[in-house]
């Protein structure tokens, strides 16, 4: 089930608009915009004519080097780039990147059709559960990530090759890192090379990376 709400094109800029959405009746508030999308910068993050950088409330998708970040990256850019979009607000309205963020519209044949939704529904994001609390639309998109999960799309069809990994490194580094560091999330898959212990890694003369 795509994640569109329907509405009509008049009641957009008023506040406490109601739509249905399958078997549930959501409000939504006033909305901001339209502003005109000028960049993608990876596949939860835009950038807007009037130069506020945005970031897709909710959701989370994968960073440079890590299993699907290509494809989401292009998946945002068909849906939004060089396209006008109308934002909702989360709970939060800016993170500590000075990013606002946002539950992102296109407008299709007078219905809105929410950004976030189908990323997280075909398999391209993943919900951001560490911020649940904070998420106004968290159990809407929640109902929608299990479509991907039970189908295995994108993300979800992704093997962990850090799975069995102590540590790793990169073919073109000297360092290594435990398989969550942010430096270790960085290493493209092809150049990922994979520690079971603390002498494989050391036996290499690499050094450590603090993380």
């Amino acid at each position: 089930m795509k994640f569109k709400i329907f509405i009509f094109i008049f009641l957009i800029f008023l506040n406490g608009c109601i739509a249905n959405t399958g078997n549930a009746v959501l409000e939504i508030e006033k909305l901001e915009g339209p502003f005109l999308v000028v960049n993608v910068v990876d596949g939860d993050t835009l950038d807007l004519a009037n130069g506020d950088r945005l970031r897709f409330s909710g959701i989370n998708t994968p960073e440079t080097g890590e299993c699907y970040y290509q494809e989401a990256k292009d998946k945002l850019g068909e849906l939004t780039l060089r396209r006008n979009v109308l934002l909702e607000k989360d709970r939060t309205d800016i993170d500590k990147y000075e990013r606002k963020l946002r539950y992102v519209y296109i407008n299709e044949s007078s219905e809105l059709i929410l950004i976030n939704g189908i990323l997280v529904e075909k398999g391209y994001a993943r919900v951001y559960d560490k911020y649940k609390s904070d998420t106004k639309r968290y159990e809407q998109l929640k109902k929608l990530e299990r479509n991907a999960i039970e189908n295995k799309l994108g993300v979800w069809s992704c093997i962990d090759n850090k799975e069995n990994c102590l540590f790793v490194g990169s073919a073109n580094s000297e360092k290594y890192h435990t398989p969550d560091c942010k430096f270790a999330k960085k290493i493209k898959p092809e150049n990922l090379v994979c520690f079971e212990t603390f002498e494989e890694a050391e036996s290499e003369g690499r050094e450590f990376s603090g993380c």
